[in-house]
């Protein structure tokens, strides 16, 4: 906040001074200006001109400075006095006022004032906080379909499940995750709707959402949720008013633009080194949020009326959110019909991952009573994957020997399931597989899969920003778990 000054810079001596606690040097008042030794985040010992004053939000818990260059939060425990708070407001609001245009200063300060008593409510906001919610409850009460419809992965989206770049916002990898995201959410979203109001807001969040999913698209994840991208969408607003309006934001809607930075750089370094973090979903959402805020951001924030381009397109992302989540609940209720769309959309996309036919070949042969033509599909599906890997992965070879099986061709499934039990002898699954097909197990009565393997055996293979990959011998096919990007 202010210009930062050498250590070696004199100032005249001071005209008022407000004692602080902890050994800190006292704020003082100075003939042009207010010097004081704020912490390393807030901009450390730093010298700010009456000239340079936005904004002061006096309130319960101290006192907030805006100025042209950042904010200075001063809370009430900082001050040795208990009145200093007041009194200090009072002393900036007396040198203002010999300003020459001390007028026009105060009356803007005093519009500022008003603003940030009527701020915007939190609408579009709560509404992400609420559908982030809502979408992990169904998801636990459902089960994994809702993940398996709505997470985005490159090649489903290229496969034409266009729904994911949205859908995959609203999902998480679990509690922590969703809690984390819906913090940084409401955090940010009040910096953001506060001045910019809901329905541009709705654009930051929906836009931001969208494009760091395709930031991720072109990075090559195939198993991405979270609403960061969204998260960091509002970062990049709240930058884009911090530059753009500083002398139109109330104190209380900013945050001090060395602590912004610092968290930006902590989040670019922890999406460099930390493995299951989407970086490039985080990247497209800071640069689209930013990008939007910058286009839809108002001339006296919230004041001049929202342009119809602004509405319309708020109205445009609402429908879009809507079939977005018509289409997930179809995917997710739709059983053998939706499993079989996707594995034709699969089988028609050249070089689609075998791990992906393989699964939803799986997922479609054991759901509740497959039709015939949802078997032939699944038996497509399933041979492609063993056709890919040369016939070299026994949970391939068995996703294809329960195809042929339940497509009435015993003797082929018998024939399959032996190659998987060559390559992964004794293993007892593959054995009872074998029993079923040869009618001395009953045909209904699928034997349960191998218990799960070491996690740190089987972690290199479920990396989330990987291409799929085949699991170890012997570990039966699993739906895919989708990776995190917080």
């Amino acid at each position: 906040m202010g210009k930062i000054l050498p250590v070696s810079s004199e100032l005249a001596p001071p005209v008022e001074s407000f004692a602080l606690r902890g050994g800190r040097r006292a704020l003082s008042l100075h003939a042009t200006g207010f010097r004081h030794a704020a912490g390393w985040l807030a901009g450390g010992e730093t010298f700010a001109g009456y000239d340079e004053i936005t904004d002061l939000s006096l309130g319960r818990r101290g006192l907030r400075i805006g100025t042209l260059r950042s904010v200075l939060r001063l809370p009430r425990k900082l001050f040795v006095d208990a009145d200093a708070p007041e009194r200090l407001a009072a002393a900036l609001v007396e040198r203002i006022g010999r300003e020459p245009d001390a007028s026009l200063r105060l009356a803007r300060m005093a519009e500022i004032g008003e603003l940030a008593r009527h701020g915007a409510p939190l609408r579009a906001t709560w509404v992400a906080i609420a559908l982030c919610i809502g979408v992990h409850l169904a998801s636990l009460s459902i089960g994994p379909g809702v993940h398996e419809a709505g997470h985005f992965g490159s090649t489903y989206f290229r496969a034409g499940e266009w729904w994911r770049l949205l859908s995959a916002n609203f999902l998480h990898g679990g509690l922590v995750h969703l809690a984390l995201n819906a913090i940084g959410l409401l955090a940010l979203g009040e910096l953001v709707e506060r001045p910019l109001g809901s329905a541009r807001t709705a654009l930051v969040l929906l836009a931001s959402g969208s494009v760091g999913m395709l930031a991720g698209l072109a990075a090559g994840y195939e198993q991405t949720v979270g609403a960061s991208g969204m998260v960091c969408g509002l970062a990049g607003a709240v930058v884009v008013l911090e530059l753009r309006i500083p002398d139109r934001l109330p104190a209380a809607w900013r945050l001090p633009r060395r602590l912004l930075a610092v968290a930006l750089g902590a989040d670019a370094l922890l999406s460099l080194v930390v493995p299951f973090i989407a970086g490039a979903v985080h990247l497209g959402g800071f640069f689209a949020g930013a990008a939007v805020a910058f286009a839809v951001t108002p001339v006296t924030p919230r004041t001049a009326r929202v342009p119809a381009w602004v509405g319309a397109a708020a109205g445009v992302a609402i429908v879009a959110v809507v079939a977005v989540a018509a289409t997930v609940a179809r995917e997710t209720v739709g059983g053998a019909d939706s499993l079989a769309r996707r594995a034709e959309r699969l089988m028609a996309l050249p070089g689609a991952p075998a791990v992906l036919l393989n699964n939803t070949a799986w997922m479609l042969v054991t759901s509740p009573e497959p039709t015939d033509a949802q078997i032939e599909i699944a038996l497509r599906s399933a041979q492609r994957a063993v056709s890919q890997t040369g016939r070299s992965d026994p949970n391939f070879l068995d996703t294809l020997a329960e195809s042929q099986f339940a497509a009435g061709r015993s003797e082929d499934a018998i024939e399959t399931i032996d190659e998987a039990i060559a390559l992964a002898p004794g293993e007892a699954y593959f054995l009872e597989q074998r029993r079923r097909f040869t009618g001395e197990r009953a045909a209904e009565d699928r034997p349960a899969p191998p218990a799960e393997p070491d996690p740190e055996a089987i972690a290199p293979f479920l990396d989330p920003w990987s291409e799929p990959r085949e699991l170890p011998p012997g570990h039966p096919p699993l739906d895919e778990e989708p990776g995190i990007s917080v």
